[in-house]
């Protein structure tokens, strides 16, 4: 159901984002780097398993789902692709398998250069496994995001930026800030449940059980929900036209 030739087209259009991207995933993991050795517990916390973790793939892909979909569709490329004669159905997955793609290749790039630079053992309450762990829950929470990012993109009228910025990315970014927000106002803890970061708490994969397990699958098949969704609202809207 995979188009190469769009997948390589996906990637050389969108290969400075990918690097950008990279880029900012590997400052921040040298930067932890730079913590440890200087001991700074205060803050390490934030650029090995905050910022490399949850936020930076979290905008690639809410970038990624935008660039695939709705300017594409803003600037005419999506209907020149439906009027040669690929089905929308072949479109729409090759596009969500390479903003899926790209989220998976840049966690395992950063899991592979956090696990060498050991940005995980300042504490001493992390160690090589439970970090490796806590990526691939990362990757279950990530795969959520880019559906849900998706989803949106593919639910929109075209052309429909507003409607992607407002429910695409502004959402998760809103309930990201809920979710940060409790920590240093307690009588707002009981809102980061309504958000989805709550199935993500690094606390749970220091000594992964049942509930880590749980919550990551829970992340995992939302995610897979929300691209299936996406590709069934794009193939009927490309059926209406």
């Amino acid at each position: 159901m995979l188009n190469i030739p769009i997948l390589k087209q996906d990637f050389l259009i969108n290969r400075k984002t990918l690097l950008f991207f990279y880029c900012l995933q590997t400052a921040s993991l040298l930067i932890a780097a730079v913590i440890r050795n200087m001991r700074l517990i205060q803050i390490s916390d934030m650029f090995w398993d905050t910022l490399p973790v949850v936020v930076i793939p979290m905008l690639m892909s809410m970038v990624l789902s935008m660039e695939m979909v709705v300017k594409r569709d803003a600037d005419g490329t999506m209907t020149f692709l439906l009027s040669t004669g690929i089905s929308p159905a072949q479109i729409i997955m090759t596009k969500a398998v390479f903003v899926g793609l790209s989220v998976f290749v840049l966690l395992v790039f950063s899991t592979f250069l956090g696990s060498l630079l050991h940005v995980y053992d300042l504490t001493g309450e992390w160690n090589r496994n439970t970090y490796i762990v806590l990526n691939l829950g990362a990757l279950c929470l990530q795969l959520c995001l880019a559906g849900w990012c998706f989803f949106i993109s593919c639910a929109g009228r075209r052309p429909s930026l507003p409607f992607y910025y407002g429910l695409g990315a502004g959402l998760p970014l809103f309930f990201y800030a809920v979710y940060l927000l409790q920590d240093f106002l307690p009588q707002l803890s009981a809102l980061r449940y309504i958000t989805v970061f709550s199935l993500f708490q690094q606390s749970m994969y220091k000594a992964p059980g049942i509930s880590a397990f749980l919550a990551s699958l829970v992340l995992a098949a939302a995610g897979l929900v929300f691209f299936g969704l996406g590709r069934y609202l794009f193939c009927s809207r490309s059926a209406r036209n």
